[in-house]
């Protein structure tokens, strides 16, 4: 079983890209996949317990998303034992995520992610017993407003390149690779990460119109540069529905509401 963590909104506002990947997933792989879809909860018996307003549980302060701290939680909701994936929900599988699973870790190095200037994380392999001893407790992590940031650079030594792009971004890497990009072995994942350009927003901002909700990006959307990207997903969103895993199969009841984070 491979197990994978995909960081999301916790009020339905990514309900597409989640869609779409979990599809994109499921289509490329053979073996049995554990997604859990990492957001936050209003629960107090919930892990990912968060009430920002009266400062309880996951504390949102200067985060910029509704789920960047909690990759930094995964192993030790995993025990610390076995590996596990992150991934960001805006993406999608273009190989075999088992390819990424299988990869060996360089000794001293318990995370396969992209490094570089500064590590990106929002794809990693994590071997969860070996980073144990550089993170803080969950309980530290929840109440110290900012606390991932430190981790992250704690963490950055500790991370080793992993084969393939898993996680080509639109942003930095797509023009590196030669037309027609999305044929190239060496990408695994695609990752749209700039907020004008992602395809998700229309079907999305309609969705939650047409039930009287705000979505948190009120555009304006611009055309993706790469618009193979734009045909990929929606390509993909229908098939998902058409599979029955559509984007009503992850909506979440009640929604958390306001994250107490500004503009979400």
């Amino acid at each position: 079983m491979i197990r994978i963590f995909v960081g999301c909104s916790g009020s339905n506002e990514d309900l597409e890209s989640q869609a779409v990947l979990a599809h994109s997933l499921g289509e490329h792989c053979p073996d049995p996949l554990d997604i859990t879809w990492l957001m936050l909860s209003r629960d107090p018996e919930s892990y990912w317990f968060s009430d920002p307003q009266n400062k309880l549980g996951w504390r949102t302060d200067g985060w910029t998303n509704p789920y960047v701290a909690l990759r930094w939680a995964i192993p030790e909701f995993c025990k610390f034992e076995g590996r596990a994936i992150y991934l960001d929900c805006h993406m999608i599988s273009v190989s075999d995520i088992s390819e990424l699973w299988r990869q060996p870790f360089p000794p001293g190095q318990p995370i396969l992610a992209k490094s570089g200037p500064e590590i990106v994380s929002d794809t990693m392999l994590i071997d969860c017993e070996a980073i144990n001893p550089f993170l803080p407790r969950v309980i530290e992590q929840r109440e110290v407003p900012g606390k991932y940031k430190e981790i992250r650079n704690t963490v950055e030594p500790l991370v080793a390149d992993f084969d393939g792009d898993w996680n080509c971004r639109d942003n930095r890497d797509f023009g590196k690779y030669p037309l027609p990009f999305l044929s190239d072995p060496r990408i695994k994942m695609l990752h749209y990460v700039t907020v004008e350009t992602q395809p998700q927003h229309r079907y999305a901002r309609e969705r939650r119109s047409s039930r009287g909700l705000p979505y948190w990006f009120s555009g304006p959307d611009l055309p993706h540069p790469y618009p193979e990207m734009t045909e990929l997903f929606d390509r993909t969103l229908v098939e998902a529905t058409a599979a029955g895993v559509g984007p009503e199969t992850f909506r979440v009841d009640p929604e958390f509401g306001n994250y107490g984070i500004k503009g979400r």
